[in-house]
């Protein structure tokens, strides 16, 4: 969140032309709770049409579902994987019992359920919660990302990465859910192969580092270039400096970098847990790169003939992940979605 003064929290702030209040919460970690946003509920909900919410586990959201219901507005629900298989298998023996008892409630009364991807729908199947369900993708700011050969050459430059060397990308945070540990046995098998590797991002839990010492043990460290979490306009280099991103995830309801990767030229080799993994498949340029299952098999014989012949997945799978996944296109179908919901609320 920005920084604001005690002044200016509780009170209406302009954010990229949208009317923002942030409200204090009672700590910082943690389950949200804020007794001042609840007790501006009434006052902030009234005269809405429509309330959008994504407050899964979070129960500030149960007081925020009350009280729209008391104003008659009818609420969508975005899950975010919140109820897919891995975030259920965390902590399950506290999170099956509030789910039935505080969660399952308002979903069943929910107006509509959003989800952004076909996988996150067919996870939810298993729910059997009857509000009905409606697709849209995440929306990605593209604005920034884009193909740009000066600045793949003068990143490479600058790290001292050979033109031809194909470079391998893992970008963003570093948890056990992202599934890296699959990776350093697959690039022992590729050691004889050319090839370098950058990895970009925030180690959450210690994966990150368990990642290097396994790279280490193989004796791989010299190909990797590690560095923190960067800027978009950095990254923008980054992306179209690597030829091919990795996301080896155990569970992904979407997949941002995905897309960005994609929208820089960058081909994408992305597990079979990732939801966005659906849409490549199904309509995606050939060239976008592989969404494979979780085996080391598969992976080291994939990339090791992708190794043979590196190719980029350019400017056809560019083009497609813009007229997809850019801001502007989604806000068309959520406007949509928005109309067909109120119609439906209003029949």
């Amino acid at each position: 969140l920005p920084e604001l003064s005690e002044k200016e929290l509780g009170h209406p702030v302009d954010r990229n032309g949208v009317s923002v209040t942030y409200f204090p919460v009672e700590k910082q970690n943690g389950a949200i709770q804020s007794r001042a946003l609840e007790k501006s509920l009434s006052k902030s909900l009234q005269g809405s049409d429509l309330l959008h919410i994504s407050t899964i586990w979070q129960p500030l959201g149960i007081p925020i579902q009350k009280e729209a219901a008391r104003l008659k507005i009818p609420v969508i629900q975005t899950l975010r994987g919140a109820l897919g298989p891995y975030s259920l298998a965390k902590g399950w023996w506290k999170k099956i019992p509030y789910y039935y008892l505080r969660e399952r409630p308002w979903l069943q009364k929910a107006a509509a359920l959003h989800v952004t991807t076909v996988q996150e729908k067919e996870e939810l199947k298993k729910l059997r919660i009857k509000s009905p369900c409606h697709l849209l993708a995440n929306p990605i700011d593209l604005e920034n990302l884009e193909i740009n050969d000066i600045e793949r050459q003068e990143w490479r430059q600058k790290y001292k990465i050979n033109k031809e060397t194909p470079l391998f990308l893992i970008c963003g945070r570093q948890h056990h859910k992202k599934g890296l540990d699959l990776l350093p046995a697959v690039f022992k098998e590729l050691k004889n192969l050319d090839w370098q590797l950058i990895m970009v991002g925030h180690d959450d839990d210690g994966s990150g580092q368990r990642f290097i010492n396994r790279l280490k043990h193989h004796k791989l460290e010299s190909r990797l270039i590690q560095l923190p979490s960067q800027p978009n306009r950095e990254l923008a280099s980054i992306y179209n400096a690597a030829d091919l991103l990795l996301l080896p995830s155990r569970h992904e309801n979407f997949g941002n970098v995905v897309i960005e990767a994609m929208a820089c030229g960058c081909a994408v080799a992305i597990s079979n847990r990732t939801g966005v993994g659906g849409d490549l498949l199904r309509a995606a340029p050939a060239e976008f790169g592989a969404v494979l299952p979780r085996q080391k098999t598969c992976w080291t014989h994939w990339l090791a003939s992708w190794l043979q012949q590196p190719r980029r997945a350019g400017s056809d799978c560019a083009q497609w992940a813009r007229e997809n996944y850019g801001s502007a296109a989604i806000a068309e179908q959520a406007i949509a979605m928005y109309r067909q919901i109120l119609e439906a609320d209003h029949s």
